[in-house]
């Protein structure tokens, strides 16, 4: 996430793939398109499948490709799969034979183990909603039991993937036994529109969203949303406009785009090994970048350029990548950003301020941090979030040390490097969600290293 998980900050400039434990960014054209679906005739094989011994695997689509897939196992290892002939799909060490739709099993071999998974009966239903005028699709997942008493919006992040295709996060808490209600962004999956990063915007549509959810399930007790990376941005906002019993916010900041950016570039440079001198140039480019965005890219272009010239060739220059728009703006000219840059910042709310909205919010709170974010450095975050509990104890902060953005971990298997969610981290979502056991509440957790199983 994953499909996931990240806060690329000119969404359409960027695409972002996860390879190992980190997440690697290349730049795309700038006039890169949003992704598709997935094919209806592999969309019918997702959901939870379980397997012997308690474990299970979970299958999603993967990256809004019409055949991508990925696989998700109980020890929160995952990846993409490989088509091949025959209804199989591979990935290193694992294969996976689908059968039709109808029948509701696969087998996955495994290591040369081979075990056979049938299909959890998940109850999906899926819908559409408007919100400022837009068609929206949206899907509701139960647990098999059609019962819940809790509910969770799922907000996607900067990715224009469809959620309703790639998210884990709805099969893996609906599992658990907590309802799920997902929706494709504007201008992605089955939903209309153009995309859009404008944070009020999101919070309205998560709203209706909400709203389409309760139609459907008007007898859960419990709802609330959980933000995943720049949804994380929009979660407490959407409890300032509807009535909400909790808010998750996960691989999230509690700092604004322009404090990302800055904490991106002197991450970036000083995890290069430069040092003093060239941590201030960087200071001082991030200083003409945020003019730029401030001004809704219109203003500090000539600077910028000048600066480019004067510093043509630095190496230090060479360590900013494109995970933050200074980094975009290195790689692309002034005259692209100028001309292509507005529309394809999709209304992005550069100057939002998240923490007096965070402060605000009365609904407990759950954040869902990773200790090795290297797309929403969190410890600018961590500083405001204990700030904040001394006067608002119900919010919580769960911290996975070695976890990257989306909440991934890379770890050695037989067959080499794998990548794997964070441990018990949706044991640790649905728990709070359904009964407020883990994390205490005021509190700041730090949980173990993910272990795969062998």
């Amino acid at each position: 996430m994953l499909s996931f998980l990240t806060s690329v900050l000119v969404a359409a400039a960027v695409a972002t793939t996860v390879a190992t434990a980190a997440v690697a960014a290349v730049v795309a054209p700038l006039d890169a398109l949003p992704q598709t679906r997935l094919d209806a005739e592999l969309r019918c094989l997702l959901g939870a499948y379980t397997l012997p011994a308690g474990r299970s695997v979970t299958i999603t689509g993967a990256g809004g490709q019409p055949r991508g897939l990925q696989y998700n196992l109980s020890d929160g290892q995952f990846g993409n799969l490989q088509e091949s002939a025959g209804g199989k799909f591979a990935a290193a060490g694992l294969l996976i034979k689908f059968e039709p739709c109808s029948v509701g099993t696969l087998t996955m071999n495994q290591s040369g183990v081979s075990k056979q998974a049938l299909r959890l009966r998940l109850i999906e239903r899926e819908t559409s909603f408007f919100s400022d005028g837009v068609k929206l699709h949206g899907k509701l997942v139960l647990p098999p039991s059609g019962r819940a008493q809790s509910l969770a919006v799922w907000i996607e992040g900067s990715n224009n993937d469809p959620s309703t295709d790639d998210s884990v996060w709805q099969y893996e808490l609906a599992r658990r036994g907590v309802a799920v209600f997902v929706y494709d962004k504007r201008g992605t999956g089955a939903s209309a529109g153009a995309p859009l990063s404008d944070f009020q915007a999101r919070a309205r549509d998560t709203a209706a969203a909400l709203q389409a959810a309760r139609r459907l399930a008007p007898d859960i007790r419990s709802v609330g949303v959980i933000g995943a990376s720049q949804g994380g941005w929009v979660a407490p906002l959407t409890a300032t406009l509807v009535e909400l019993d909790f808010v998750i916010a996960a691989f999230a900041m509690a700092e604004g785009p322009i404090a990302q950016d800055r904490a991106l570039v002197e991450q970036q440079v000083r995890e290069a090994g430069f040092e003093a001198a060239a941590l201030a140039e960087a200071k001082a480019l991030t200083v003409i970048t945020e003019r730029i965005v401030r001004s809704n890219l219109r203003e500090g272009f000539a600077e910028l350029d000048a600066f480019k010239a004067k510093h043509a060739g630095a190496p230090w220059l060479e360590a900013i990548q494109p995970r933050s728009y200074t980094g975009i703006f290195l790689k692309f000219s002034s005259a692209d950003i100028k001309t292509k840059g507005p529309a394809l910042a999709q209304g992005l709310s550069f100057d939002y301020e998240p923490r007096p909205v965070i402060e605000a919010v009365k609904s407990r709170q759950l954040w869902l941090l990773g200790g090795s974010d290297r797309q929403a450095p969190n410890a600018g975050t961590q500083v405001i979030l204990r700030q904040i509990q001394l006067q608002r104890p119900n919010i919580a902060v769960v911290v996975f040390p070695h976890a990257d953005h989306g909440l991934i971990e890379s770890t050695q298997t037989a067959d080499g490097l794998a990548t794997a969610y964070a441990a018990k981290l949706f044991d640790v979502a649905a728990d709070w969600i359904k009964a407020q056991r883990l994390p205490a509440a005021g509190k700041f957790i730090e949980m173990p290293t993910v272990k795969l199983a062998n």
